[in-house]
């Protein structure tokens, strides 16, 4: 069962109306949330992302967003970041000043215009990737398929391993494509643009937050 709520995060960044389109196609009810006032602790969590680290650690400040977060998150509420919301769970990013939320014990770093070897890199870096990670990498059930990314920046891998379960690479650069702290969950890739794989993806993270959030 689908929860019949979701909180998601406005933090002035961009796509909320793709994130909010393709969870209700999938049974989801989406509740933009402003402030930190408007979460329904009940219910599992989403940040959007697509804009810049600065703009949005600064909307953390502002909407008081980081305490509250803090404390659901200890608490092992759902939460599911993606792109820039993924970036959001580090400490800090290259783009530029401000701090994520930390609970990620890693940083946000540029593509380079080459690889160590001089292939050349195009930044953003823009394409459709196998996404095949190991079992027991998340709490829940992954359909394979292909994922969207589109990001000019990267969550460097950490040395801890439960930081980082599933890693992916672009020329010779590794990269965490998908990151995981307690019950936050963050996602490089854009499973709202990756069509029917993102969709199935989306609904088993749901099916399993909706069981997370059960009293």
């Amino acid at each position: 069962m689908l929860p019949l709520q979701l909180n998601l995060i406005d933090l002035n960044t961009g796509n909320i109306g793709s994130v909010m389109k393709m969870l209700s196609r999938i049974g989801a009810r989406p509740i933009i949330c402003k402030s930190s006032n408007d979460i329904d602790e009940r219910a599992p969590i989403v940040i959007p992302g697509v804009g810049h680290f600065t703009k949005a650690a600064q909307s953390l400040d502002a909407g008081r967003w980081r305490e509250r977060l803090d404390e659901l998150h200890t608490s092992n509420r759902p939460i599911l970041g993606i792109c820039l919301g993924a970036q959001l769970l580090c400490q800090s990013s290259e783009e530029g000043p401000g701090a994520g939320l930390g609970w990620i014990p890693t940083t946000v770093l540029r593509f380079p215009a080459t690889d160590s070897n001089g292939g050349l890199l195009r930044v953003p870096h823009m394409c459709w990737q196998n996404f095949t990670p190991p079992d027991g990498c998340f709490p829940f059930s992954v359909p394979t398929g292909r994922m969207y990314y589109a990001q000019s920046y990267y969550i460097k891998p950490t040395s801890a391993p439960e930081f980082s379960p599933y890693q992916s690479t672009y020329g010779d650069i590794q990269f965490a494509a998908a990151v995981r702290s307690r019950n936050a969950i963050g996602m490089q890739f854009h499973p709202e643009k990756s069509h029917r794989y993102g969709m199935a993806l989306l609904r088993s993270w749901l099916d399993w937050a909706n069981e997370c959030c059960r009293p």
